[in-house]
């Protein structure tokens, strides 16, 4: 029974390689982008502050005119410089963000009295403003790439407001986010790319690593028709080399198996008659009839027997080739030679229906069905008909048929259902199941049912696709 939610190799190669792939190309990317950041963290604070000491110095010795475009020019790797002409109450940092140490470390680095360091303040980056929880994320795996690879490593922004001689007031800070490349607006494009290409190769991956999987499928399924089917191709990878060796080796000893039994049935069938047939000629010297009678009875019913028992083991060992045959005109052949001998059998005709079988086994067994159907059911009614890749023989007949509850036992060898299946007609229990071993071996089925108008049936079903003929075997020589 499937899984509902079963995935084949094939799919789950293809769901490994996706992910694998697309999760490493995805962190070289975060590798590479975190190049871009590096010259802003790769530094201390008291870089920055020497930084924002010496352009406050030079502001010192510029026309103020000039000061937004010098500032403007100066932004760069990280730092950015901001002209606040007119103070107001908003610009103010707050009194509990102030960090002092830092604004005394700033005053002592700009050394000048006609400047006052208003505040400075140290605080995370905040990269909501920009790109929400997705950024903080990225931004993290690349502190962590940075900090593998450097041992100092400062994550911290820090902001300087400097009051000038001049009334203007300028703001100073290191932001990280200006040097933080966003990987969904850069690396898109990339990892589209690269999912594509991943699917497509896998995909080729996928089914070049299945295809031989595939075929050992087939030829399994091809064993369990006929075990004289042609041995599984050992060529592809080593392991799939192995594995055909491992299947070709178990469908040989499994054909020995059967031979074997089969061999020994045939053989004792047939040592058999010898002692039946001296028995017999010793039943003629029985003084009592009746008794004489009842013993010669008896052995005509185990000769019966062994006759069928030898046949059948004729039959399961020697196997015809397949050929293209006119399945409507098979079924007509046999409908008139039964009529011609005074059974009860009609067809309904149809049009050519070229069928691949192996047209003398099939046609006993064909035979077979409809001579049970005269036998156990008075006549037989024989109609074909092609339904999408099945062909479909139903026999019908008019008597009780077969308890429903014994449906998968008939086809069971040397069983004889009592009273629709008697000795009196001869049979030995093996005719179903000579017929179920042939319709199999023909890739069909064989069900039975009761037609709402009375009746019993029994439905031959048989693909309409042509499969390569296996090779032809020579006879087997039995007793």
């Amino acid at each position: 029974m499937n899984h509902p939610f079963s995935v084949g190799l094939a799919g789950r190669t293809l769901f490994i390689l996706l992910v694998g792939l697309t999760f490493s190309h995805i962190l070289s990317i975060l590798v590479f982008t975190s190049e871009k950041l590096e010259p802003a963290v790769l530094t201390s604070e008291n870089q920055v502050l020497e930084r924002m000491a010496v352009v406050t110095r030079m502001l010192l010795d510029i026309p103020a005119s000039q000061h937004p475009s010098i500032l403007f020019a100066m932004n760069h790797s990280g730092m950015h410089f901001d002209v606040l002409s007119q103070p107001s109450g908003h610009q103010e940092p707050a009194s509990n963000q102030n960090d002092e140490a830092l604004r005394q470390r700033l005053e002592e680095a700009i050394r000048s009295p006609q400047t006052r360091v208003v505040a400075v303040t140290a605080s995370q980056p905040d990269w909501n403003h920009q790109h929400g929880e997705v950024h903080r994320l990225l931004f993290k795996v690349e502190m962590s790439i940075i900090r593998m690879m450097h041992d100092a490593v400062m994550d911290r922004e820090l902001r300087a407001w400097v009051d000038l001689p001049t009334g203007q007031r300028i703001l100073m800070e290191n932001q990280l986010t200006e040097n933080h490349v966003p990987l969904f607006r850069h690396a898109t494009i990339s990892v589209i790319i690269m999912t594509g290409a991943i699917i497509l190769f896998a995909l080729v991956v996928a089914q070049y690593m299945t295809l031989p999987l595939k075929h050992i499928v087939e030829a399994a399924n091809t064993v369990g028709r006929d075990v004289y089917s042609a041995p599984l191709r050992e060529k592809g990878p080593t392991e799939v080399i192995a594995v055909a060796r491992a299947f070709n080796r178990m469908n040989r000893r499994i054909r020995e198996f059967v031979e074997d039994r089969l061999y020994i049935i045939a053989a004792i069938s047939h040592d058999l008659r010898t002692p039946l047939t001296k028995l017999k000629l010793m039943a003629e010297f029985v003084g009592d009839e009746n008794t004489r009678e009842r013993m010669v009875v008896t052995l005509d019913e185990m000769e019966s027997m062994l006759a069928t028992t030898l046949n059948f083991a004729r039959d399961a060992i020697t196997v015809e080739s397949k050929q293209q045959v006119n399945l409507s005109g098979l079924l007509g052949a046999i409908c008139a030679d039964m009529n011609d001998a005074g059974q009860p059998v009609d067809f309904e005709d149809t049009d050519k229906m070229p069928c691949l079988c192996r047209p003398l086994t099939l046609k006993r067994t064909l035979t077979n069905l409809i001579h049970n159907a005269v036998t156990y059911g008075g006549c037989a009614h024989v109609s074909l008909k092609r339904e999408k890749d099945r062909f479909i023989i139903t026999i019908r007949d008019s008597g009780p048929g077969i308890p429903e509850n014994e449906w998968d036992n008939v086809f069971k060898p040397f069983l004889r259902l009592d009273p629709s299946r008697s000795t009196d007609t001869g049979g030995v229990g093996l005719g179903l199941s000579i017929a179920a071993s042939a319709i199999r071996d023909h890739n069909g089925t064989i069900r039975f049912a009761y037609p709402p108008d009375g009746g019993f049936a029994t439905q031959v079903e048989l693909p309409v696709g042509s499969e390569k003929t296996p090779p032809t075997r020579s006879p087997a020589v039995l007793p």
